[in-house]
């Protein structure tokens, strides 16, 4: 699968394109194929470094996205394959689940 990373701080000429996995999702979570991904102002400046964090693992930026649901895990509900879904922080905490990729797992919360 595509993704969008970054590995460190800087300006939009740290992404890279990569291949990654395709993430299975846990109990409570969803996958989710991204149609559309939104870039806000936490997402550049979390890049930029502006949050006083580091970059501990490879980030996939964007925190917000729209999508179908592609596979649901354990203790779900409310969710099936097929629904069309809107995602918000889906970074938040999880720096693998940006929306900037094919597919993405979020909690079924976001």
């Amino acid at each position: 699968m595509k993704a969008v990373i970054y590995e460190g701080h800087g300006d939009s000429s740290i992404l890279e394109l990569v291949e990654r996995p395709v993430p299975a999702p846990g109990d409570g979570e969803i996958r989710v194929r991204v149609l559309v991904s939104g870039v806000n102002p936490t997402d550049w400046k979390a890049r930029l470094g502006g949050y006083g964090r580091g970059v501990a693992e490879p980030t996939v930026p964007n925190q917000d996205g729209a999508g179908v649901v592609d596979a649901v895990g354990g203790g779900v509900d409310g969710f099936g394959v097929g629904d069309r879904v809107w995602m918000t922080l889906a970074a938040d905490g999880r720096p693998a689940s940006g929306t900037a990729q094919e597919l993405t797992v979020i909690p079924a919360s976001r």
